[in-house]
């Protein structure tokens, strides 16, 4: 069932979810799902790159620490591809200089883990408010 919130349009944005750790990515996906998102959550960088270039999320949210690849390195991937949505960046290791990092390459922001529910749910709620898809890779 479809959640109508203000500002969204005919569908809930989508919000594409790169979390290796099972209990948090399926925490995450179960957060974002039960506000009306239409999130996708996947263990690793190139599976979510391949949904990515299949349908363009309107928000991506990505662990800094992933095998074969981190979160700086994927949303880089995703910019070379043409995609120009918001992205949050999310770390247990969470510094000033992985900051200044994330945000020259791009990210809205970066969030420390343990996540804070309506920390994420406003900063998802508030990067997609207008319902507006993003560019397609």
């Amino acid at each position: 069932m479809l959640i109508a919130r203000e500002g969204w349009a005919q569908s809930p944005p989508s919000v594409l979810i790169v979390e290796d750790d099972p209990a948090v990515r399926r925490s995450l996906l179960l957060l974002l799902q039960g506000r009306g998102f239409a999130a996708k959550a996947w263990p690793e960088a190139d599976p979510a790159l391949a949904e990515a270039a299949r349908a363009a999320p309107d928000c991506l949210i990505v662990d800094y620490r992933l095998e074969g690849r981190d979160g700086i390195a994927m949303l880089g991937s995703l910019r070379a591809q043409g995609w120009e949505g918001p992205a949050i960046l999310i770390s247990a290791y969470a510094s000033e200089e992985l900051s200044a990092r994330a945000g020259e390459a791009g990210f809205a922001l970066v969030l420390e883990k343990p996540l804070r529910e309506h920390m994420l749910v406003d900063a998802v709620t508030r990067l997609t408010r207008n319902g507006t898809p993003s560019a397609s890779p």
